[in-house]
């Protein structure tokens, strides 16, 4: 939408720097103006909350599953540095599912040595949940490709996480990433939840030089050697 497709000129703004525009064109172009405006707007807002305020928003977005990138609150406290440790703490201790995900995360970029203070037991819970509930994994990137925030941090919980992972193996829903390369990627290898386990289950037993196999069937024969 931010392009200028179909304009016939692309500078300045008003109706009168694009005479020569259609109606539809028009339309366009007055619908991206709005848009902008009212991104810019709540950007704003964001940036005008306070501390509590935004944490508030940040527990609202975690449990509604906004990945890092897509929570306003996240972006805007990973750029503060008055962000209370223990705030992010005791937001983590009232759910320790899944929807303490954004919490979890933004305490690991700000705060290290708190982060790991909170057992790897507890950590592994947040993140297996979190990832086993996933509708998009753009949280946690392309195995094959890169990795999130989410998937190093499921790693650095180590071999607490392998129980929830393992169950996670025999979990064969499509696991999609949206946008235009990392969506072709997704097809690409027809990525399920079972390869997310399988890849950390790898990685977590000490094969540091595993990549993903490209096919189903041969991911399959290594998730089936695993079970045994």
């Amino acid at each position: 939408m931010l392009l200028c497709i179909g304009f016939t000129a692309c500078g300045g703004s008003g109706r009168d720097k694009y005479p020569s525009l259609s109606p539809a064109q028009q339309t366009a172009k007055d619908k991206l103006d709005s848009l902008q405006k009212l991104v810019a707007q709540t950007a704003l807002t964001y940036k005008n909350m306070d501390i509590p305020s935004l944490l508030n928003k940040l527990a609202e977005q975690s449990a509604a599953k906004k990945e890092p990138f897509n929570s306003l609150a996240y972006r805007e406290l990973r750029n503060r540095t008055d962000v209370p440790a223990e705030s992010l703490v005791s937001l983590i201790n009232q759910t320790k599912n899944g929807n303490a995900l954004l919490p979890l995360l933004l305490l690991r970029k700000l705060h290290e040595e708190e982060y790991l203070a909170i057992p790897a037991e507890e950590r592994a819970a947040i993140l297996t949940d979190a990832l086993q509930n996933s509708k998009t994994f753009n949280t946690w990137g392309l195995p094959h490709l890169y990795l999130e925030d989410a998937s190093k941090a499921m790693l650095e919980a180590g071999k607490s996480a392998e129980p929830a992972l393992r169950r996670m193996l025999s979990d064969t829903r499509p696991a999609p990433v949206f946008g235009g390369k990392e969506y072709m990627e997704y097809k690409r290898y027809s990525y399920r939840v079972c390869d997310y386990a399988l890849f950390f289950l790898e990685k977590l037993q000490g094969n540091a030089d595993f990549r993903m196999p490209l096919l189903p069937a041969d991911r399959d024969a290594l998730i089936k050697r695993m079970l045994k």
